[in-house]
């Protein structure tokens, strides 16, 4: 009898079950526009994933909390398990899953099994490999504006923007939150959003007036995001980072901070 895939993969640390293939996908390719390879921190509570892209400008966490999986077995026994992969191979086994479709993760300590239960069951086996990290711990940012905007509404402005200019300024004054870009020959688009006026905003707190500018390609990676997610956070201060918090309905969530451009 042939040798599956399966039976491969031995001393087993790890079992999950995500619930839609379509939804981890996103996760994926968000990750892979900043890294080549990822560490997948595997505990008791969750999964979690972070790093920073090699010019120190955006860096990105995910964090999938148990209860958003249908399976969740981990090795008691380890406080914690990695599970570090080429985001690139994870993200091609994953490219034609869709909404609904259940993915199988096995996690040893040398290998990682994938299947995506489809139509036609996709199994993949990749190495468990070791990905270095060089993170600060607790990345933690006050800001002086804090607002909730519809999700559509902030992939639509900023790929408005783009139209225009390569960087994209951010202002928060008298209860407005504006998302504007400059271009040549004096060519400008902005969004504007009212408090009390816009329905797309959700929320705006306001602690003191600001202004920043940074790069639409570096928010542009993480726009896809918008489909897991019904609304975003948006935080910033002027010449500061910015923040974006992404979070869909099963508790994930993505933390994005990107640093200011050099005007």
């Amino acid at each position: 009898m042939a040798q599956t895939l399966e039976s491969e993969i031995e001393g087993v640390v790890a079992t999950l079950r995500y619930p839609d293939a379509k939804s981890l996908r996103e996760f994926i390719e968000a990750l892979s526009k900043i890294l080549d390879e990822a560490r997948f921190d595997i505990t008791q509570g969750g999964v979690k994933v972070a790093g920073m892209d090699p010019a120190k400008i955006a860096f990105i966490e995910v964090w999938m909390p148990r209860e958003s999986f249908l399976e969740y077995d981990v090795d008691e026994s380890r406080e914690s398990i990695y599970m570090g992969v080429r985001l690139e191979s994870l993200a091609s086994a994953l490219k034609k899953g869709k909404k609904g479709e259940p993915v199988l993760f096995r996690v040893s300590d040398d290998k990682v099994y994938v299947q995506v239960d489809s139509v036609v069951v996709k199994r993949f086996l990749m190495p468990n490999i070791e990905v270095f990290i060089d993170l600060p711990e607790n990345i933690t940012l006050e800001h002086d504006v804090e607002a909730s905007v519809i999700a559509e509404v902030l992939k639509k402005a900023v790929k408005d923007v783009e139209i225009v200019g390569k960087e994209v300024e951010f202002e928060a004054n008298d209860g407005k939150l504006v998302i504007r870009a400059k271009g040549e020959a004096r060519s400008r688009v902005e969004a504007v959003l009212q408090e009390g006026v816009s329905s797309a905003l959700l929320y705006l707190e306001i602690r003191k007036p600001s202004v920043s500018v940074y790069d639409v390609s570096y928010i542009k990676n993480v726009l896809n995001l918008t489909k897991i997610a019904e609304s975003v956070e948006i935080r910033f201060s002027s010449e500061r980072p910015l923040e974006l918090i992404f979070k869909s309905p099963d508790g994930s969530r993505v933390r994005y901070l990107l640093a200011p451009s050099v005007v």
